[in-house]
C-alpha cells in the first residue's frame, strides 16, 4: 500500500474512534437524562440503580477528561493524516466510556450501543489491514481479531436480578464485568500498537468462562443469557482452535 493510501487509513481509524466516542456517549448521556428526569425513576432507587447510574456518570465524566487533556494527539490525527494518534492513551480512553456501555440503566437504547461498537470493530478492521503486510503470518493476526471481537460480546451486561442471592449476583456481575473491560482493553491495545497477532491469551479466557458461568448458573431459572451462553461458548471453541492452530503455524 502506497504512503497516501496508509496516513488516510490511519485517519479513517482515528474518524471511526471518534464515531464510536460520540455515539456511545450520547446513548448513555440519554440515558442519564431522561432517567433523572422520569417521575417514575429514582436514580438511587436501589443498590443497583445507585451503583449503575453513579458507574455511568464516571465513566462518561472521566472519558471526557481523557479525551479532553490527553488525547491531544488524537484531535491532531483527525486532520492530519501525517499524525499518529497515542494509541495507548486512546484505546484506554476507548475502554473507559465502554465500562458505561456494560450497565443497563434506564432508557438504555441497546441498538444505538451496538452501532457504537460496531464503529471500534471498524477501527479494528483497519488497524489490521495495516498491520498485515508486517506481520510474520497474517492469518494469526486475523485470526486473533476475529477472536477479540467474539470474545468482547462475552463481556456480560449488568442487568437487574430477582433471585434469591440478586445481591451477590449484582457483585458478580459488576466485578466480571469490569475485570473483562479492562482485559478487552489491554488486548485492544495490542491491535493498535502493532502487537495482535497472538490475543490468546490465558487470563482473559479463564476470567471470562469462569465469570460468565457463574453469572449464567445463578439466573438460570430466572432468564437465560442467551447472548453471553452463545458468544462465550464461541470464545472457547476460538481459543482452543486457535493454540492448536498457532500452535502448529509456530512449528512451521
Amino acid at each position: 500500500m502506497k504512503k497516501e493510501g496508509i496516513s488516510a487509513m490511519n485517519c479513517a481509524i482515528s474518524w471511526f474512534f471518534l464515531l464510536y466516542f460520540v455515539i456511545l456517549f450520547a446513548e448513555r448521556g440519554q440515558s442519564l437524562i431522561r432517567a433523572a428526569t422520569d417521575p417514575s425513576v429514582r436514580l438511587y432507587g436501589s443498590g443497583f440503580d445507585g451503583y449503575v447510574n453513579t458507574l455511568t456518570m464516571v465513566s462518561l465524566l472521566a472519558t471526557l477528561v481523557l479525551l479532553v487533556f490527553c488525547n491531544g494527539s488524537f484531535w491532531h490525527s483527525l486532520f492530519d493524516a501525517s499524525a499518529l494518534p497515542d494509541y495507548t492513551m486512546l484505546t484506554l480512553t476507548a475502554g473507559v466510556l465502554l465500562f458505561s456501555g456494560m450497565v443497563h440503566t434506564e432508557h438504555t437504547v441497546a441498538p444505538i450501543q451496538f452501532v457504537s461498537y460496531g464503529m471500534l470493530i471498524v477501527a479494528m478492521v483497519l488497524k489490521t489491514v495495516l498491520e498485515t503486510p508486517k506481520a510474520d503470518h497474517p492469518f494469526t493476526l486475523w485470526y486473533s481479531l476475529v477472536y477479540l471481537t467474539v470474545f468482547s460480546m462475552a463481556i456480560p451486561v449488568m442487568y437487574r436480578s430477582q433471585i434469591t442471592r440478586a445481591t451477590l449476583f449484582h457483585v458478580v456481575e459488576a466485578v466480571t464485568a469490569i475485570v473483562l473491560v479492562c482485559c478487552f482493553t489491554l488486548m485492544l491495545r495490542r491491535i493498535f500498537i502493532g502487537q495482535g497477532q497472538d490475543l490468546l491469551l490465558w487470563v482473559p479466557m479463564v476470567i471470562a468462562a469462569v465469570g460468565d458461568a457463574v453469572i449464567l448458573a445463578m439466573r438460570w431459572k430466572e432468564q437465560v443469557n442467551w447472548f453471553v451462553l452463545i458468544f462465550i461458548v464461541l470464545s472457547a471453541v476460538l481459543f482452543a482452535v486457535g493454540k492448536l492452530i498457532f500452535l502448529a503455524i509456530g512449528r512451521t
